[in-house]
C-alpha cells in the first residue's frame, strides 16, 4: 500500500518544496511588491512606502505624518512646511487610507528599520473611541495593507494581536502562504502583464507627482441651521433630501456609544500598538506626537473637545508620547472646512496644515 502512494507523496512533497522556493523568490525577497496592483490595499501600502522614500529630504529634519484618509485630504506637507520657514524642518505625509496604527507600526518598521530616519512621528489618533461600536484589534483590512510588510518572523506575534479567531487565521495565511493571499493580484499581473507594466512603471511615478502636488477638493457643506437640542439640521437647504440622506446618518452618529467591553479593547488596541512604535522612537530620543483630526464638520458645535483617553495619558507619563491639545483644531469643526462628513477641503487642508505646522515646530529638537 505504502510502494503504491510513495510516488504520489513524492510528488506532493516537490510541489510543496517548488511552491516554497517560488515564495522564497518571489515574495520574501520583495521582488513581487513593486509590482502589486496599485490600487488594491497592498498596493496602496508599496505606493505610500515609495512616496515617502521619495519625499523624505535627507538634509533636512523629517517629521513624518501618518494617517487614514482624513491625514490624507487633510493634510499638506507643501503648507505645513511653508508655515515652519526656515526652521529646517520638512513634513511628509505618509497617510494610507483605511489604515491604523497596527499597520503603521509595521510599516515603519520597513521605512524606517533603525528608528533614526525621522526626527519626529505624528499619528492621527482618537482620542475617544467611545463612538466605534466595532472592534479596532478585528479590523480586516489590516492583513491585506500588511501583506507587503510581514515577515516570516511575525507568524505569532501578529496573528496573535487579533481577538477574532477567523481573522488570526487569515493573518497567519497572510504570512505562511502569500502565494494564496496575492493569488487574485498574481492571476490579474499573468492575465494582463503589459497592463500591469504601463500601471507600474508610466501610472505610478505620475500618481506620486500628482500626490504631492494635491491641493484637496474645493467643494463644501452648507452651513446649515441646527437645533441644538436635537443636534439635528432644522432646514436642510436647497438640496433638501438628497443633503438629508447624505449627513442624518452623521448626525445620527454623534449619539452612538460603544459598549464597555468594545471600548475598553479599543483603548487597550490604541496602548499596544502607539506603544510599540513609541518605544522604538523613545530608545533614540526622537519624539512621537498624537493629535485628534479636526474630527467632522458640525464636532465643533455639537461635541465637546475630545480628552485624551486611558491609554494615551499613560503612555504619555511613561515620556513615550507628547499629547497634542485635544482642543487644537476644534475651530477647523465647521461645515465650510469639509467636503463631506469625515474628510475636510481645501480650505480646511490649508489652515489644520498651517495650524498644526506651528504647533508641532517647537516641539522638535
Amino acid at each position: 500500500m505504502f510502494a503504491r502512494l510513495l510516488p504520489l507523496l513524492k510528488l506532493l512533497a516537490a510541489l510543496v518544496l517548488v511552491l516554497l522556493v517560488l515564495d522564497g523568490l518571489v515574495f520574501r525577497s520583495g521582488l513581487y511588491a513593486p509590482w502589486i496592483e496599485m490600487n488594491s490595499t497592498a498596493g496602496a501600502t508599496v505606493g505610500d512606502l515609495q512616496f515617502i522614500r521619495k519625499y523624505t529630504h535627507p538634509a533636512a529634519k523629517n517629521i513624518l505624518v501618518l494617517g487614514n484618509s482624513q491625514i490624507g485630504e487633510g493634510f499638506s506637507a507643501p503648507t505645513a512646511d511653508q508655515a515652519v520657514g526656515a526652521s529646517g524642518l520638512h513634513f511628509v505625509n505618509g497617510a494610507i487610507a483605511g489604515t491604523s496604527p497596527r499597520v503603521w507600526n509595521y510599516l515603519l518598521r520597513e521605512i524606517d528599520p533603525a528608528s533614526d530616519r525621522f526626527a519626529a512621528i505624528a499619528m492621527m489618533v482618537d482620542y475617544d473611541p467611545a463612538h466605534w461600536t466595532g472592534l479596532f484589534a478585528d479590523y480586516s483590512l489590516d492583513s491585506s495593507y500588511a501583506a507587503p510588510l510581514l515577515r516570516l518572523s511575525d507568524l505569532f506575534d501578529y496573528p496573535a494581536t487579533f481577538l477574532d479567531r477567523n481573522e488570526r487565521e487569515r493573518a497567519r495565511r497572510t504570512i505562511l502562504l502569500p502565494l494564496q493571499a496575492m493569488r487574485l493580484d498574481i492571476l490579474d499581473f499573468i492575465a494582463h502583464p503589459l497592463r500591469r507594466y504601463r500601471e507600474i512603471v508610466h501610472s505610478r511615478p505620475a500618481w506620486l507627482e500628482a500626490a504631492a502636488r494635491y491641493p484637496g477638493r474645493d467643494t463644501a457643506l452648507p452651513d446649515l441651521p441646527i437645533d441644538d437640542t436635537l443636534d439635528m439640521p432644522t432646514d436642510w437647504g436647497a438640496q433638501g433630501k438628497e443633503l438629508q440622506a447624505k449627513l442624518e446618518p452623521y448626525f445620527h452618529g454623534l449619539k452612538i456609544s460603544a459598549s464597555k467591553d468594545t471600548l475598553a479593547a479599543n483603548i487597550a488596541y490604541e496602548h499596544e500598538w502607539i506603544g510599540r512604535i513609541a518605544a522604538r522612537y523613545r530608545a533614540k530620543g526622537i519624539p512621537v506626537f498624537v493629535f485628534s483630526v479636526p474630527r467632522g464638520p458640525w464636532h465643533g458645535t455639537l461635541v465637546a473637545p475630545a480628552q485624551p483617553n486611558a491609554a494615551l495619558l499613560d503612555l504619555s507619563r511613561a515620556g513615550l508620547i507628547r499629547i497634542l491639545p485635544g482642543d487644537a483644531f476644534v475651530s477647523f469643526e465647521k461645515p465650510g472646512f469639509f467636503f463631506d462628513t469625515l474628510h475636510m477641503n481645501h480650505l480646511g487642508r490649508e489652515a489644520f496644515s498651517q495650524r498644526f505646522a506651528e504647533i508641532v515646530a517647537p516641539l522638535v529638537p
